[in-house]
């Protein structure tokens, strides 16, 4: 019985101790919308699997330039 309470003693008191080491230290700052970090929206297309057209790859001049004509005809 006595090293039943003994064990049960020292359980406890490291239960305590640990406790109060992890609750001693001060909070650290937290990293929210910084000059060094800021806030970047996420990317669309990965999230959904739907790729965007380019805006290279789109028709807003028109119609397609016609093609040069052979030489000798």
């Amino acid at each position: 019985m006595k090293i039943r309470a003994t064990l049960l003693i020292s359980v406890k008191v490291g239960v305590i101790a640990a406790m109060a080491a992890g609750c001693a230290a001060k909070p650290r700052k937290i990293m929210a919308d910084t000059q060094v970090l800021p806030y970047q929206a996420p990317d669309v297309s990965e999230i959904t699997g739907i790729e965007e057209p380019d805006e290279s790859d789109s028709d807003e001049g028109g119609e397609a330039p016609a093609p040069a004509p052979e030489p000798g005809k």
